[in-house]
């Protein structure tokens, strides 16, 4: 596995990895909101880390839930 991921790339690890479609475009709006992955940026390339996308898919999934209401109360918790 490569140790930093292009932008197009990190797309693709996040569908085979985690089911996430994220496309390069919108991974790059997430980048100036400052809602996305941590990123490292060489001159004008964008790289992603593995971990780095793992963290903030797991992150952006959340917990498992057994129940629509298990669900919303543990969602609820984590917005406050």
């Amino acid at each position: 596995m490569a140790l930093y991921l292009t932008r197009i790339a990190a797309s693709a690890y996040l569908l085979n990895q985690h089911g996430l479609r994220r496309s390069p475009k919108y991974l790059a709006k997430l980048a100036t909101t400052g809602r996305g992955p941590a990123f490292h940026k060489v001159n004008r390339a964008v790289l992603y880390r593995p971990v780095d996308l793992d963290g903030w898919a797991t992150e952006l999934i959340g917990r498992s839930a057994r129940s629509t209401l298990e669900h919303c109360l543990t969602k609820s918790a984590r917005a406050t």
